[in-house]
């Protein structure tokens, strides 16, 4: 479904035909209703993201099309037009809580920047909406966070974390890409190498595969060894503000966006909080971006091409929360981003859905970074999962899978 739809509600129509001319020139597919009663039939037959209201109409004014959508399930961005540019009709318009209004004549530029923002506001709202809706979906069918909570175990519990992920790393050390691949072509060259005097001719194409598997297995040793440090608790943390958290976030999807042209994807973060300057988390900033790095990029890696990620932050039950959305894609096995049977299995050491290799994001894709992050948000006291959800907003439309990927951190 084209996310680019907007109900339009005006009574005056030669204004209607040249707004509507205006909208479509930005790319939008407009909908013409004449009146707010009209309005609200349309938009029972078929939600809108975004509903443009003329504040004066007859048969339904604006203040009760606004009231009716204010009350649906899928409510809409709404934004208000008017003649009017009183103070205090304005405040009592912006009491509604609608997004936005417009005092005519309209300027196109000013329009386009709102309806830009005010469709990455509808996309956050949404996906908020169907994560809490997947997640009633799953306690009524018994499928509960207690299996997850009980993986994740109590905080600070590093010893039996650490004796845990040792005895996982001995079982996958030599099937992981690097060291299996060291094994065999080292077997191969004690079959085929040729002795001269005191040295051993080979073949320079099997020394430069074994040049380029010992360097991805030293990049996976190091990995190893930072995480039996965070682990182990060698990390200092610091209580930092969530305002400062929220502008380490920003810095870093800017100085991620490059990645983004690879596939064309778009990146949206959404607004900073007035409650973030009154609290902190206790974290160490360099392993906070370094986990938050893996994250974003294995959501611009898995994601279908010139599709939208969202980061989401918000405040819940004494929690800092961050939530990345992406539209997975369909690997060669054909699955579809993290099903359940893969929630917990995908933080093990060395574990890939996929197995190919992603040079142009500079990522080692050796099947340590989740197993890196995890070791992070626990030493934070924090929690991670990564599973799907499903779109089921639009009654009319086939849900849609997302991924998304929930670090919570607590307050302090």
């Amino acid at each position: 479904m084209n996310e680019k739809r907007i109900l339009l509600a005006e009574d005056d129509l030669i204004s209607a035909k040249l707004f509507q001319e205006s909208l479509t020139s930005l790319g939008y597919q407009v909908t013409l209703a004449e009146d707010g009663r009209k309005a609200k039939e349309i938009f029972t037959e078929t939600p809108f993201p975004i509903v443009i209201t003329d504040y004066d109409m007859p048969e339904m004014n604006g203040i009760e099309l606004i009231d009716f959508l204010k009350d649906e399930e899928d409510e809409p961005i709404i934004i208000v037009l008017t003649n009017h540019s009183e103070t205090s009709l304005i405040i009592e318009i912006m009491k509604k809580g609608i997004y936005d209004y417009i005092v005519k004549p309209i300027d196109t530029e000013e329009l386009s920047l709102k309806l830009h923002r005010a469709l990455e506001i509808y996309n956050m709202k949404r996906l908020e909406k169907a994560t809490k809706r997947e997640r009633e979906m799953r306690l009524e069918s018994h499928l509960d966070w207690i299996k997850w909570k009980e993986r994740i175990g109590g905080s600070g519990n590093f010893k039996n974390l650490n004796q845990n992920l040792f005895e996982s790393l001995k079982t996958s050390f030599n099937q992981g890409t690097g060291f299996g691949a060291l094994i065999s072509l080292l077997e191969i060259v004690s079959d085929s190498a040729q002795r001269e005097g005191n040295f051993y001719k080979i073949d320079s194409e099997i020394m430069e595969l074994i040049k380029l598997n010992a360097d991805m297995a030293g990049k996976a040793l190091t990995t190893f060894a930072d995480i039996e440090r965070i682990l182990n608790g060698k990390i200092e943390l610091e209580k930092i503000s969530l305002s400062d958290v929220y502008n380490e976030i920003k810095k870093l999807t800017t100085n991620l966006s490059p990645f983004l042209s690879i596939q064309n994807n778009h990146l949206y973060l959404s607004e900073r909080k007035p409650s973030f300057e009154n609290n902190e988390i206790n974290i160490n900033k360099k392993y906070f971006i370094d986990a938050l790095t893996e994250i974003i990029i294995n959501a611009f890696k898995f994601s279908v091409p010139e599709s939208s990620i969202h980061i989401v932050i918000y405040i819940e039950v004494k929690s800092f929360v961050i939530s990345i959305y992406n539209s997975p894609v369909i690997n060669s096995d054909r699955v579809e981003g993290i099903p359940l049977p893969f929630e917990n299995i995908v933080f093990e050491p060395f574990f890939r859905l996929t197995k190919f290799v992603y040079d142009e994001y500079k990522t080692l894709d050796f099947g340590l970074g989740l197993t890196k992050v995890e070791s992070i948000i626990k030493r934070f006291n924090g929690k991670i999962e990564i599973k799907n959800i499903f779109d089921h907003l639009t009654a009319k439309s086939t849900p849609k899978t997302k991924v998304i990927c929930r670090v919570a951190l607590p307050l302090v």
